[in-house]
């Protein structure tokens, strides 16, 4: 027997096996290989169709045409459909007045998708989306515009349900007439759309007006595509991004820019919200009216003050005793007032800073006391540079709202230095008996503080009793350069625009 010859038969069949079976690999994966790769590509075509789509339904949404038609091309192993109800937009201002809120819009947004069993690429809110292995990557952005503190919303909703597969085409209409959401007047006792706030705002009916003050104002976004909703929001503002998972929600929330210009009077130690103040000497305008209730003003002091962290500021003004009730009915008007301004910032070695004026006339001036209807009324302005002030000097005993004695540790004067460089005639180091104006002092110590803190107020002795104050003919005014920091918002514009969206 031949067993060489057996043995290289049986080598020849193993080889040619082998052969056969390599090859049946390389066909298998280069089948998968080839089909990922068509997936690949149709999903990529479909994404350029989209953002197309996204092109002409802007300009047909936002009224700069009427109809508009599309190639979407074909659907290949996937299918487009659109949907009226898919996701939706809501917007709320936050904490307005005395913590309530109010929904200035909440309406489904719907969308027209390409779907595989792989990719789901989605035209939603003015933006494409592209939906893979459980994440979302944003292939044109929405229709969310942020800039120097202004925030726009055209609102694109699509209001048709259409399925197709095959060589697909959309046809896109406006549906409506683009609809003002804010700003928007409407009456009193009109709701909806452009209604007023829900709460009046200090007795008068508040309407959808700019600039939006107080509180926050949240934009959330429920979707399929919310992570690549909440991706956007962090690459446009610095504003405070969340998302629920559970809910497929992403939220962006921006702080407004406070209460800038006229403010009421607050209750004792209440306070007026200081947001989004620029840094530097951003202070433009400060003063304030306090006006006598049916007391007496004998030894009232009044302050504003800052307590933020280690720092403080106070400014307070003190009515001499004995005016009475006569110094509007033809009592003395030579009376001299009292007010000092305080700061200290516990985490550097200074002492307290203390400026003071003994003397201030009390019939004229930028600090005076003015008489309204028989009654009296401390008026002041403190960003005038006609009221001048001497570092170093106090009035022991003054009230204050701070313990400014406790706060001192040493109560020597030491120099101190103002190193807002450019700003009034910054850097400046003072001394004891040095002097300077009560705008300067103000915007300085303002300008120490971060972009938001509250100015408190503050009165006495007593709450009542003889120092009596009329809060509702109280009041002041308070402007500030603000911050371009895109966490913050002032301005707000949006509109809702329907469209429909035929698929054949």
């Amino acid at each position: 027997m031949n067993h060489r010859a057996q043995s290289s038969n049986i080598g020849l069949v193993l080889l040619l096996a082998l052969t056969i079976t390599s090859a049946g690999v390389v066909v298998a994966i280069g089948s998968s290989a080839l089909a990922d790769v068509q997936q690949e590509a149709t999903a990529d075509r479909a994404a350029h169709a989209m953002t197309l789509l996204d092109a002409r339904t802007a300009v047909v949404g936002l009224g700069e045409g009427s109809v508009q038609t599309v190639q979407l091309g074909r659907s290949g192993g996937g299918q487009y459909s659109s949907e009226s109800e898919s996701g939706w937009l809501r917007i709320r201002h936050r904490n307005y007045t005395d913590n309530e809120t109010e929904t200035i819009y909440n309406a489904s947004l719907g969308s027209v998708t390409y779907q595989t069993a792989e990719t789901e690429i989605a035209y939603q809110g003015g933006g494409v989306w592209r939906y893979r292995d459980g994440g979302t990557t944003m292939v044109s952005p929405p229709e969310f515009h942020y800039r120097d503190q202004t925030l726009t919303l055209p609102v694109i909703r699509v209001r048709s349900s259409d399925t197709v597969t095959g060589n697909a085409r959309a046809t896109v209409r406006r549906s409506a007439s683009t609809t003002r959401i804010f700003p928007n007047e409407t009456a009193a006792t009109d709701d909806g759309v452009g209604a007023p706030y829900d709460e009046d705002v200090d007795g008068a009916t508040q309407q959808y007006h700019n600039p939006v003050r107080s509180g926050t104002v949240a934009v959330t976004v429920h979707s399929r595509f919310y992570e690549g909703w909440a991706e956007y929001f962090r690459t446009r503002t610095t504003g405070n991004v969340s998302t629920d998972d559970g809910n497929r929600t992403a939220t962006v929330v921006l702080e407004t820019a406070g209460a800038v210009g006229v403010f009421p009077y607050p209750e004792k130690d209440g306070s007026v919200t200081i947001r989004g103040i620029a840094d530097g000497h951003a202070v433009t305008d400060f003063q304030t009216s306090i006006k006598k209730d049916h007391g007496t003003f004998n030894n009232l002091y009044a302050s504003f003050y800052i307590e933020d962290g280690d720092k403080a500021y106070e400014v307070a003004i003190e009515v001499p005793n004995g005016i009475g009730n006569n110094y509007c009915n033809g009592g003395a008007s030579t009376e001299q007032m009292v007010m000092d301004v305080y700061y200290d910032d516990a985490s550097t070695s200074e002492d307290v800073h203390r400026w003071s004026n003994d003397s201030i006339p009390s019939d004229s001036g930028p600090v005076q006391l003015a008489c309204e209807g028989g009654d009296t009324v401390i008026d002041v302005d403190f960003t005038s540079s006609a009221q001048n002030f001497t570092y170093g000097s106090s009035n022991v005993g003054h009230d204050t709202a701070i313990d400014w004695d406790a706060r001192d540790d040493g109560g020597s004067v030491d120099p101190v230095s103002f190193n807002h460089t450019g700003d009034d005639g910054e850097n400046t180091t003072y001394y004891d008996g040095d002097e300077q104006t009560l705008r300067i002092l103000t915007r300085h110590y303002f300008a120490t503080f971060d972009g938001e803190f509250k100015l408190h107020v503050d009165h006495g002795p007593g709450d009542r009793g003889t120092t009596q104050i009329d809060q509702s003919a109280s009041g002041g005014v308070l402007r500030y350069d603000t911050t371009d920091a895109s966490s913050y918002i002032t301005y707000l514009h949006v509109t809702q625009n329907n469209v429909t969206i035929d698929l054949n």
